[in-house]
Formats: C-alpha cells, structure tokens, sequence
C-alpha cells in the first residue's frame, strides 16, 4: 500500500492542505508516501499508476468555480480498479460551486471509489486581502483531523467495494469564466532575479527577460506576485483590479472548511 498525494498548486496552497491530510493518513497506516506535485508536471505520459491497495489524494484548486482547465486532461487520465480516493478542493472564500463534484465525477467514472471529501480556503490569488494567509493553523489542524477521519473510515470499509460518496455542486457544470488574456505586469522593482519565470506552471514568463510573458500561456495564478521578493509584479488589468475589489467586499468574511466522509 501507498498514499499517493497528487496535486496542482501554483500558489501552495492546495499543496499545504493535501501533504497534511497525506501525512496523517501515511503516519495512522504506517506507510509509504509519494508526493507527486502536478503544477508544472502534469504530463498525461508521467500518470502514475494505482494498485486496488493504494490511497489516492488528490488536491486542486478551484479556479471560477471548477477545476483548472489546465490540468484537467490530466485528471481525466487517472485511472484505477477500486482504488480508494480522497478528494480536496481549496478555493479564495467565494465558493468551491461544481469543482468537488466534478472532481468525483470524474474519479469514479475512471474506478476510483471517492471515500471522503474537503473544502478548504486558501488565500485569494487576486488579493491577499482575502483569507490572508490561508492556510492557517486552524485549518491545517481540521486537515489532520479528517486525516484521522479518513483512516478510521477505511478501516472499517477494509477490501469491501463502496460506493462513491455524495457531494456538493451541480451538473451541468457551471460554464468555465472567462478572463482577459492579459498577464501581470513588471514594475522597474525588478532585478531580474529569475524567481517567477522558474516557479512559473506554464512557463508563460520569458526565461530571458521575466518582464515578458506569453498572454496565452498564463494561467492568472499570480504566483509570480505572490513571490517576488522585490514587489515587482502587480496585476494592472482593470477586470482583475475590479474582480479583486468585488472579493474584498462581498467575500473576506471567514469559512470554514467543509467535510464530506
């Protein structure tokens, strides 16, 4: 047996919320774990393979309300026979809408069986004055206690075969959002320290001169923003300045996490 936690995490997030889980439920079972980070491999000839005793966990942002399309013929590709799986959607505090169902959806359409499932917030990638500097320690605490959920469940299905559990959101799925095809801009703060053209998932920041980036490449993760040790990167579009104002006043309030076992 292996706990195999899969994830995309441009921003980390989605990365702190899988591992704990993944950690807790490798530690209970006495087991190996297989970190397996997508962001910037999510190659469909990298897929890794599942035995009916592995444990899959599987972690991804949610990007308007569903899974991000760019790693979706990824996901499509898992595939398994009875293999047990997690799933853990992680989203800016507006909503997690069709992201978790679609998820299970599409595990148990390729013979994963979905035992448990989670919501967790992470702070917002248009501003980090929403759910600043989430994950916090509160969630990663309630990520370690469904990571004991977790086994205590499996424990007790044992090598019996079960159906794929129930989750919030709706099918049809709502309708991908669409942005501008802009990137984030470069201020003169820039020392060209190479920073966000290597952490970049897609690549779209020039490794030559990481003030250019291909508007068709970028994803709008703003990693680059989040980890630029000098403020260089900023997002000047007026779309995502007003969708970031909107987030700030309708959204800073705190949720929860929500667990579905």
């Amino acid at each position: 047996m292996d706990v195999k936690a899969v994830y995309f995490s441009p921003t980390r997030t989605s990365e702190k919320i899988t591992m704990t889980i993944a950690r807790k439920v490798a530690m209970k079972f006495k087991t190996s774990l297989k970190d397996i980070n997508i962001t910037k491999n999510h190659d469909v000839e990298r897929i890794p393979e599942f035995s009916k005793e592995d444990i899959l966990i599987l972690g991804l942002p949610v990007y308007s309300g569903r899974i991000p399309e760019v790693i979706e013929e990824y996901v499509h590709n898992l595939n398994a026979d009875g293999t047990k799986a997690i799933i853990v959607v992680i989203y800016g505090n507006r909503d997690y809408d069709d992201a978790l169902l679609e998820m299970r959806n599409i595990l148990d359409e390729n013979g994963f069986e979905v035992i448990a499932a989670g919501a967790f917030i992470g702070e917002h990638s248009f501003t980090d004055k929403v759910a600043t500097g989430r994950p916090d320690e509160k969630d990663l605490e309630e990520a370690r206690a469904f990571g004991d959920s977790i086994v205590i469940k499996l424990k007790n299905i044992g090598d019996n075969q079960v159906d794929s559990i129930d989750v919030k959101g709706n099918y049809p799925y709502k309708e991908r959002g669409v942005l501008p095809h802009v990137t984030p801009s470069t201020n003169d703060n820039c020392t060209e320290c190479m920073d966000c053209a290597e952490e970049c998932p897609t690549g779209a920041i020039s490794m030559d001169n990481p003030r250019e980036a291909d508007p068709s490449k970028c994803i709008l993760c703003c990693e680059c923003i989040k980890i630029c040790p000098e403020d260089a990167k900023f997002n000047n579009d007026e779309k995502i300045i007003g969708l970031a104002k909107m987030l700030e006043d309708n959204f800073s309030q705190r949720r929860n996490p929500e667990i579905f076992i």
